[in-house]
Formats: C-alpha cells, structure tokens, sequence
C-alpha cells in the first residue's frame, strides 16, 4: 500500500508530518519546487501538474493521491473529480469540518491569493453554516517566507502581523490556516492572534480522513511500525528542500530524489 501526497514545495509536510503518524502506509512525498508556489499559477497550469504528478504517483504502484494544497484542491480536484480509479483527497472539506468543531460563528481564513479568489471557502462555509461569518485574507508573501526557512524572522512577523490586522479588526473567533505552509508559522501566528483566537491547522483532519479510508493499515497493524517509510521527490534542487525542510520539521530526513517535470517551468 502506498499513498502519495504533493504539494508546490515544503507547505505538503505539515500533512505528511500528521499521516505518518495515522498509517503505517508507505508515503510518497513530492515537492513540486519548480512551480512553487502555486497559489500565483493558473488553474490550467495547476490541472496539468496535477495530471503529472498523478502519473508519476500511479507508475510509482501509489492506491490514493492526497492533494496537500489548498489552491490545488480549490482550482483542480473540481475539474478532476472521478476521472482517476484511485481515491484523492483534498483539504477544504477537512479544514471547513475543523474550523466547524470550534468556532462560535466569525472564521478567518489566510490563504494564497489562489485560494483566496476562487471563492472556495466561502462557497464550503456557506453550505455547511451559512449563519458562520467568513472573512478571507490574502497572504501571498507567507509561503516564500517558509520555503526560505524564514519562520520567526523579523520579517516573518511584520508580514503576519500586516495579514492578521484585517482580520482581528472583524472581531474573528477562529483563525483557519488556509495553505499547508501556514503551519510552519503557527507559533507566530498564535502570539500575534492572541488567546481569544483559536487557530486551526487543517492537517490532522485531512490525516485522519485519509487514514479512516485504509483502517487496514492502522499503526502497528499487520506488524508495520510507524518509523520512517517515505520517499521523497522533488522537480528543483533537492539539496535545498532537504535542508530547508530538516530546518523546518526539526529532524533528519532521508535522501529527497529528482524527478523531471515536463512543459513549463515558470
């Protein structure tokens, strides 16, 4: 059994970091560093990577694909639904479900500028609690500041503080972290957010809705352990990914592999 996840860089590993944790599945994990981030690129561009990676995923023997990308499962997985025979998994429903298990009825979300204009969020909000307030900030300087390393930077907490004000003046209860590289800030966030905001990292719920589908392959199931068992693959520099992401998860990672992206690269 394997399960490959992708995200346009670094973000992907906060979902990564929660599965490992809930199935004994062998992991795939690619870095789509050349395009990074994804949440400047068009919705065409996003459905071709994504029918890429797709493959690569499927060559590679993976069951399931989980999307751990905000803009990529707001723009693509719409587009995509049912043409794979395998399950993928994006991260809106998750993170609608986590925010709705804890807010008390004004959510801000920060997201790409991707996210942000498709209108995701607010169409999923107003479906399942069309009473809840939803404010939508975009923060499209955040994700170059993780993929840099850059997270308590002084840098980091002008860019935050400037993203979070908007939301705080609209008297938000819940802060939803609407991009997988957003956890990497979460310490920051929360001190500038204050104890009166609850912040949601979408993370777990997504590892769990994944990990619920393949009950078979529960930790220590079938004598698996939960030790290291992912491969990682990059289209840029592996040397940087691995570096950054060691910085960013504070442990030691396996050899990151390169794989070719095909078409453009910008």
């Amino acid at each position: 059994m394997a399960i490959g996840i992708y995200d346009s860089g670094l973000g992907g590993l906060s979902v990564w970091r929660e599965l490992r944790q809930q199935t004994s599945a062998r992991l795939l994990y690619f870095g789509d560093t050349c395009h990074v981030p994804y949440g400047e690129k068009t919705q065409a561009q996003l459905e071709g990577y994504f029918w890429e990676i797709a493959g690569f995923f499927l060559r590679q023997g993976c069951q399931a694909i989980v999307v751990a990308c905000n803009t990529s499962s707001a723009l693509v997985l719409p587009q995509v639904e049912g043409r794979l025979e395998i399950p993928v998994f994006g991260i809106i429903e998750s993170a609608v479900d986590a925010v709705l298990g804890v807010s008390k009825g004004s959510v801000g979300v920060l997201a790409t500028r991707g996210t942000a204009d498709s209108g995701a969020y607010q169409r999923a909000f107003l479906a399942s609690a069309p009473e809840m307030k939803v404010f939508v900030q975009s923060a499209p300087r955040l994700v170059p500041l993780v993929e840099s390393g850059q997270v308590s930077s002084q840098e980091a907490r002008q860019v935050v503080k400037e993203y979070l004000d908007p939301l705080l003046a609209e008297g938000i209860d819940t802060l939803l972290l609407g991009c997988t590289h957003y956890p990497f800030l979460h310490d920051l966030i929360a001190e500038l957010a204050g104890p009166s905001v609850v912040i949601v990292d979408p993370a777990p719920a997504l590892a769990a809705q994944v990990a619920g589908v393949f009950p078979e392959w529960k930790p220590g199931s079938q004598g698996k352990d939960t030790g290291y068992n992912t491969q990682f693959w990059v289209s840029g520099d592996p040397h940087t990914f691995k570096t950054t992401a060691e910085l960013l998860l504070k442990e030691e990672l396996p050899a990151v592999a390169f794989y070719h992206m095909s078409g453009e690269k910008t």
